[in-house]
């Protein structure tokens, strides 16, 4: 097993460095072009999963010719170990340009804890020389390739794709692999009898289970929402074009109560409207007969006058006035 500071180790840190250097300044001729924190966040993303994507292409041709048999997968070792050390650079300028550009969106278990612990499985893969192993498992990032070329670019976003393409990567050829590499007979050929291939494969294989479910239901839920829509037009073209009529489903869905809640609010509304100009008019009415009475009653200083509450010097003149309208 070599050292950190073996000569023959120093090509492969020499790979990282450049791969590193190249995403940082990749990374900065491309967040311009974006104008979000979470479109910034899948530039590293989707080059290092196109490029891993591309990488695997040999060895998977490989795979996929022998009918599934692992041993038949060549080494190429000039090919693989620069393509692990290019993925380890992705892990280590994916955190760091995280916490400084987008900083949000790097969470703790997808980010830090994934990408660290990426970083050391990387890093065993390379000193066992198992580098075509990781490198025939890297087809696994075409699905992370189509969500991230989604996420940079909404309108080539699809949903069927991504989740294919996931189910067949990292659902049924995981499910595959893990079963190759705890093969006695492939493991005696490839890994010298050494089962950490398959335990490992074994152990991430829950998180892609896990993000396979949550892609599902989400898919679930949009296809849902979509579907709204042209359920609500129908039933409204029906009711329009059969008047006096309802159409009553034996089955009440929830979907329906908002639409009904709205028609119930807008003629409350209608009614309230209603009301109060009703109650505006009889307002109106009320006031006319106030002043028609208050126009048919004597004013106050006669009626005083009258029955003697006036003062003196006006009782005579005001008496003679009551007096003279008939009072």
């Amino acid at each position: 097993m070599p050292s950190l500071f073996d000569a023959a180790a120093l090509p492969g840190y020499r790979s990282l460095v450049i791969s590193l250097l190249g995403l940082i300044v990749s990374y900065h001729l491309l967040s311009p072009l974006y104008t979000t924190a979470k479109q910034r966040s899948w530039i590293l993303t989707a080059i290092s999963s196109s490029v891993m994507t591309l990488a695997s292409l040999p060895l998977f041709w490989d795979y996929v010719s022998s009918l599934g048999d692992v041993r038949a997968i060549r080494t190429l070792d000039a090919w693989t170990y620069p393509a692990s050390r290019f993925f380890q650079a992705y892990l280590i300028s994916d955190l760091l340009l995280g916490t400084v550009y987008y900083r949000s969106k790097v969470n703790l278990l997808t980010g830090w804890i994934h990408h660290t612990i990426y970083v050391f499985i990387v890093e065993y893969a390379i000193r066992k020389s198992w580098t075509h192993i990781f490198c025939l498992c890297a087809a696994m990032e075409l699905p992370t390739f189509v969500l991230a070329i989604a996420s940079l670019h909404s309108r080539f976003r699809s949903d069927i794709l991504f989740a294919g393409c996931f189910l067949f990567t990292r659902i049924i050829f995981h499910i595959a692999l893990c079963i190759s590499y705890f093969v006695p007979a492939n493991r005696e050929v490839i890994t010298n009898g050494s089962f950490m291939p398959s335990i490992l494969l074994t152990l991430i294989f829950p998180l892609h289970a896990f993000w396979f479910y949550g892609c599902l239901k989400g898919f679930v839920k949009r296809a849902t929402v979509k579907h709204v829509p042209r359920v609500v037009r129908s039933q409204i073209t029906s009711d329009a074009n059969t008047p006096g009529t309802a159409s009553v489903s034996p089955h009440p869905s929830r979907l329906w109560v908002l639409p009904r809640r709205r028609g119930v609010l807008r003629h409350a509304l209608r009614n309230l409207r209603w009301e109060h100009f009703e109650l505006r008019r009889a307002a109106g009415r009320l006031n006319e007969a106030r002043r028609r009475i208050h126009a048919t009653l004597p004013a106050t200083e006669r009626v005083y006058a009258f029955v003697g509450l006036q003062r003196r010097n006006y009782a005579g003149k005001a008496l003679m006035e009551v007096q003279r309208e008939g009072w």
